[in-house]
């Protein structure tokens, strides 16, 4: 009896540990799982703003600024201006083009047509570009290597304000409106960016491999087209820019016009050829700039361009200066109607962008020197602007009364 109750003492002692035992393993085994998930996350963390540290590929240790978002979700540069600072001293082409997204979405390096004419091409497009920016890029490459020409594409854009950045309205130098450090606020942007970690990791694998082919990668453009169509595009193009245009700051301006001067003015002294363009847009957003208000600016930064370049024409320079800003057929394609998403449009991705069978088009039209094609492409000098621009202002004028639709379409967009 004594041994039965001993054995029966033990077996539940024995029992009762292991049934504690099998209780608690689960809660064990979770919090190790915890462990390693919260120790492997910090390892990515430091790794990724290891690698963001050593490449740098959104420029925050050039001193470029951050734009206000997300705390860790904004936008420095981005994935292409990662190609360009660890790759793009590694090209050399015999033509590079220039320019923002819309020369990065316009023009195909691959373009057999293209090549024919140009050689090895180079398409620095790089969205939402400044010129003081871009003026960097091209200078990377021409500082090292003799191209053969150099074709800029401009729009009014390059020469505003940018999104309004950190620190840009804030009550001191340290802090930003919420009383946040601002130095640790662009700190964290830089070295814990996703598109940053992910774009590191995919140039430092393939550093000298870097593609800049521009509007050959087209497969994007139509994904997006199948899921909403050119009209749901261009409308939210068309609002962000309508925000991008409505900016202006003499300062800003009268800086980057002083660097595209001195870039020609380089250029002169080394006999490059270069070929500036006024990139193609379509009416609505030339309707865009009327509705808020920099019609005028617009019309006087062409006159401004069209002085400088007839300057140096006077020198001895090879620089032109070509307009597809204008109303012609080609920048009057019309739009699919809402819903459409079936439809493509010849030259246009979206109202602001155009594809690179308007590229291939405006490299025909800059070439041939010819400017007796509806009024697209049109070769400005000091001594013809000021008829250009009325009869612009005429043509302008006679859009506004035959499409009041489109207008009060545009009007109702910015208001």
């Amino acid at each position: 009896m004594g041994d039965y109750h001993g054995s029966l003492v033990v077996f539940r002692t024995d029992f009762h540990e292991r049934n504690q035992s099998l209780y608690l393993l689960p809660i064990l085994t979770m919090n190790t799982y915890l462990r390693y998930f919260f120790c492997s996350l910090a390892a990515i963390f430091l790794l990724g703003g290891a690698l963001n540290f050593a490449l740098d590929p959104l420029g925050y240790f050039r001193n470029h600024d951050v734009h206000v978002g997300t705390f860790l979700g904004e936008r420095v540069w981005g994935d292409d201006r990662t190609a360009q600072n660890l790759s793009i001293d590694t090209h050399r082409p015999d033509t590079l083009i220039a320019g923002n997204s819309r020369v990065k979405r316009g023009f195909a390096v691959d373009d057999r047509q293209l090549t024919e004419r140009l050689g090895v091409i180079l398409n620095l497009g790089l969205p939402g570009a400044r010129f003081d920016e871009l003026d960097r890029y091209i200078r990377i490459v021409l500082e090292d290597h003799v191209v053969r020409h150099l074709v800029i594409g401009l729009d009014l854009g390059q020469f505003l304000p940018d999104r309004e950045l950190v620190g840009g309205s804030t009550p001191g130098p340290w802090l930003d409106a919420d009383g946040f450090p601002i130095w640790l606020k662009k700190l964290a942007v830089a070295l814990w960016s996703k598109n940053a970690f992910l774009a590191s990791a995919k140039v430092m694998f393939r550093p000298y491999n870097t593609t800049l082919n521009g509007g050959a990668n087209s497969e994007t453009m139509l994904e997006k087209l199948e899921v909403s169509g050119h009209r749901r595009m261009t409308r939210k193009v068309e609002a962000h820019l309508a925000r991008r245009y409505s900016r202006f700051d003499t300062g800003v301006y009268v800086e980057r016009v002083a660097t595209l001067n001195a870039l020609l003015a380089d250029a002169c002294l080394n006999n490059t050829d270069v070929r500036l363009f006024i990139s193609p847009i379509h009416i609505r957003q030339l309707l865009l700039i009327r509705e808020v208000g920099h019609l005028g600016l617009f019309f006087n930064w062409k006159t401004q361009l069209a002085d400088m370049v007839s300057q140096y024409q006077k020198k001895g320079c090879r620089v032109t200066l070509t307009d597809f800003s204008t109303i012609s057929p080609y920048t009057s394609e019309p739009f699919p109607e809402p819903g459409d998403k079936q439809h493509r449009m010849q030259w246009y991705w979206e109202s602001s962008h155009y594809n690179h069978q308007m590229g291939r088009v405006v490299i025909d039209r800059l070439w041939n020197h010819d400017d007796s094609h509806d009024g697209f492409g049109k070769n400005l000098t000091a001594e013809n602007i000021a008829g250009w621009l009325d009869k612009e202002r005429n043509n302008l004028n006679a859009l506004v009364r035959s499409q009041p639709m489109l207008v009060k379409e545009i009007s109702d967009l910015i208001r």
